[in-house]
């Protein structure tokens, strides 16, 4: 993990910051210091040294999940597992949910879901007798899982990982299983924003939550008045400004990324959308 600084004399770098204003570039670039790089092999590193330590903690196996974009409908995720019908429902199925998926058609792309998911198969392959790879319920039961861990690189505003959680919590066996305390639930992230796990803490399977290192944000590493400063350089520079539905970041726009976030932080394989645009 390195700032951004260490590439601020790097060509690119400087013909990125000759776009602004001469009296904006300061600013521009004070904003691009405070972002933290994370490399792949960081990134993978540490997620991975940190599931294997916390996992010593647990007494049974651990059901791995790489958390993503989940089918809804009216923004209610659709049930994490399949169930018996009838009066008394039971989770059914020994395949899980799809580590990696693309839920719109005309989107194929696959987000951080895949180098995660790829980490957890690694995982699952040198620790078998520790971590199930996203087992469905047969496989839960059989292998007796005790914990259920959404794997992510970051939690920004909160609001994905609240919905894969509530996606496993909709479903009663899994409400049972955690009522009977034979399974707990865990986010582990390689950063997180302090608002995003105190969105995530709220859920009703009151998740513990891990993380490698703490989200920077513009809130977090300016003083208020710089950080207003820093908001408004990016509602006037925001590339997507003269989009129809645009709204200034006092108003919910994209200008700082998804949930107004500000988060300062770009990894190897992707840029989160919680970072300005």
């Amino acid at each position: 993990m390195q700032k951004l600084k260490a590439l601020i004399s790097d060509s690119n770098v400087q013909s990125w910051l000759q776009q602004f204003h001469l009296g904006d570039r300061s600013l521009a670039k004070s904003l691009l210091e405070a972002f933290i790089l994370v490399s792949r092999d960081d990134f993978i590193v540490n997620l991975r040294a940190m599931l294997i330590s916390e996992a010593k903690d647990v007494d049974g196996r651990v059901a791995l999940y790489a958390e993503r974009e989940l089918g809804h409908r009216f923004g209610i995720p659709h049930r994490l597992f399949k169930e018996t019908k009838g009066k008394k429902r039971r989770a059914c199925g020994a395949a899980g949910p799809a580590a990696v998926k693309p839920t719109k058609s005309y989107d194929p792309s696959i987000g951080s879901e895949g180098i995660v998911a790829q980490m957890i198969s690694e995982l699952c392959r040198e620790h078998p007798q520790k971590f199930l790879n996203h087992p469905g319920p047969d496989q839960i039961r059989r292998g007796r899982a005790r914990a259920f861990w959404v794997v992510t690189d970051l939690i920004g505003s909160g609001d994905r990982v609240g919905r894969y959680l509530e996606a496993a919590w909709r479903v009663r066996s899994v409400r049972s299983w955690w009522s009977g305390k034979l399974m707990s639930f865990a986010v582990m992230a390689y950063s997180s924003t302090a608002r995003g796990e105190q969105r995530v803490s709220r859920h009703r399977s009151n998740p513990t939550i891990r993380s490698v290192v703490s989200c920077p944000t513009i809130d977090t590493m300016f003083s208020k008045k710089v950080a207003e400063q820093m908001k408004r350089l990016c509602t006037t520079y925001d590339p997507t400004k003269d989009e129809a539905g645009h709204l200034p970041w006092l108003s919910g726009g994209p200008s700082l990324g998804y949930g107004n976030e500000g988060a300062l932080i770009v990894f190897a394989h992707g840029a989160p959308n919680n970072i300005p645009s």
